[in-house]
């Protein structure tokens, strides 16, 4: 993805916002699992890039929604090409076919949501 235009750690921002719509800073920190103090270079970026525009919330004068610009759905568009054909080379590289290679992610993925919500929990006791 280095010629695409965004990092993949921006790709995943930009991609929440093509997915969920608008956003509040707080949603997307959520969203992609990231704190909101690190969010928010984020968002300072984006906006000045003019690859985002940030705009009110009509039910929450204290925050703000970010959207993305032409600008900025442009170069989410270039940076998901570049994510599939990345996507694609892994798989082919990984053994077996594709059913048996998705299967083996979709467990690798059930496994880190459990690890994770695991240590959420074991989190909170702490903390608590």
């Amino acid at each position: 993805m280095a010629d695409a235009g965004l990092r993949p750690d921006e790709y995943a921002v930009y991609s929440v916002l093509v997915d969920a719509g608008p956003s509040a800073p707080t949603a997307l920190s959520r969203a992609v699992g990231m704190p909101p103090t690190t969010m928010s270079h984020y968002v300072r970026a984006m906006v000045e890039r003019r690859t985002s525009s940030a705009g009110p919330i009509p039910a929450d004068g204290r925050s703000f929604q970010l959207a993305l610009t032409r600008d900025g759905q442009r170069a989410h568009a270039r940076a998901a090409a570049a994510f599939e054909e990345a996507n694609g080379r892994f798989l082919r590289a990984l053994a077996g076919d594709d059913a048996s290679t998705r299967a083996v992610l979709r467990a690798m993925n059930a496994a880190a949501e459990s690890a994770s919500v695991e240590l959420g929990a074991a989190t909170l006791k702490v903390a608590g």
